[in-house]
C-alpha cells in the first residue's frame, strides 16, 4: 500500500527510527515500525482489515479514521484516500489518555 503523511513532522517521526524514537520512546517506537510496515506489506484496506493487526474503525467526528494500537494508551490514526483503495494518509500518532 502506499503511504502519505498528513504533515512533514509526521512523515520524519514514522520514517526516521532516531526521531521516532527520541519523540516517541523505545516501545512506541517498538510498534510504530511494525504497524508501518503493515501497512507497506498489503496491497489494500480490507487485505489489512482481515490481517492479525488490530485495527478499529473511528466513530463520531473521525468517522472513515482507522486506530492502530501501538501501547495500551498510542494509537496510529489513518485514513484510507477516498476512491483509492491502495493509498492511506497517515493521520496522526495520538496518546488517548
Amino acid at each position: 500500500m502506499e503511504l502519505r503523511y498528513a504533515t512533514r513532522d509526521l512523515e520524519r517521526v514514522c520514517t526516521d527510527e532516531r526521531r521516532m524514537q527520541k519523540d516517541l520512546g523505545k516501545n512506541v517506537a517498538k510498534k510504530l515500525k511494525l504497524r508501518i510496515a503493515e501497512l507497506t506489506y498489503v496491497g489494500e484496506m480490507r487485505d489489512l482489515l482481515e490481517g492479525s493487526g488490530r485495527w478499529e474503525a473511528l466513530k463520531a467526528d473521525r468517522v472513515g479514521q482507522w486506530s492502530a494500537r501501538l501501547t495500551g494508551n498510542w494509537r496510529l490514526i489513518v485514513q484510507p484516500d477516498e476512491g483509492d483503495e491502495v493509498t492511506v494518509l497517515v493521520v496522526e500518532i495520538i496518546d488517548y489518555h
